[in-house]
């Protein structure tokens, strides 16, 4: 199986960069609801055409996958591809599974990079695959288009993903979020430690709320490993409280 187009469904600040990305490799059709965003992008099309391609992938939020499915469902021939890209994986594969026909191919990812971190280039960065139902030849020509991008492929299921993401990614966005409101950062007087993880924190400070609210919102896992974190803290502050009136 040969993919020789390419479906990009949302152009938001993800889907642009991967556009950016996509283009260059194959023909491509991008749509968007937000007609506004479309206006300067040569590869724009409208819905219908934009899900007759070999592989469709949905650069949208979590909240709208369900609806993009149902919409694109009618649409969809045999053998087709659909990939989600979202940072939660087992809610959209479950919607996925659910919406869209039997015979349609399935596979989640989470590419473990943003706007941000991929603006330089992505060769070298990580992508997670979820094969959910896919055939085994499908799944290497994708497979193999990854890795014509650079991409490091990191094969593992939905729910081990969201386990492991959730004391990672929603940490780390859990303290940049916490410093964004503090105002923390960016102080002439620091070391070079403090100052290089501001600056990582601040790499993901400029991601929507709804991102941020997704991944601690729609990860089963988020919650537990939030609750571990702030509770090491207070134990951590106890330590030094007690040390202190020690002394």
């Amino acid at each position: 199986m040969k993919i020789k187009t390419i479906g990009l469904i949302g152009l938001g600040r993800f889907g642009t960069m991967a556009y950016q990305y996509l283009r260059a490799s194959k023909e491509i059709r991008v749509y968007d609801a937000n007609e506004a965003v479309l206006r300067n992008c040569p590869d724009a099309r409208s819905f219908a055409d934009t899900v007759a391609a070999d592989l469709i992938v949905l650069a949208v939020p979590i909240s709208a996958v369900e609806r993009v499915c149902r919409d694109m469902a009618r649409l969809l021939k045999p053998g087709q591809v659909v990939v989600d890209t979202c940072s939660v994986k087992e809610k959209p594969v479950k919607i996925m599974l659910r919406e869209l026909p039997e015979e349609v191919q399935i596979l989640g990812t989470h590419p473990l990079f943003g706007p941000d971190s991929g603006k330089n280039g992505i060769a070298g960065l990580k992508i997670t695959v979820c094969p959910v139902r896919i055939d085994p030849d499908r799944y290497q020509a994708v497979l193999r288009y990854l890795k014509s991008l650079g991409l490091v492929t990191l094969e593992t299921t939905a729910e081990e993903h969201d386990r492991q993401i959730a004391r990672t990614q929603a940490v780390f966005h859990l303290i940049a979020q916490a410093c964004k409101r503090l105002n923390w950062g960016g102080e002439d007087i620091t070391t070079p430690g403090p100052e290089t993880f501001f600056k990582l924190l601040k790499s993901v400070q400029n991601d929507t709320d709804q991102l941020f609210f997704d991944l601690q919102r729609e990860n089963r896992y988020a919650a537990k490993a939030r609750a571990e974190f702030i509770e090491e803290v207070i134990r951590l502050d106890g330590d030094l409280s007690r040390d202190i009136g020690k002394e």
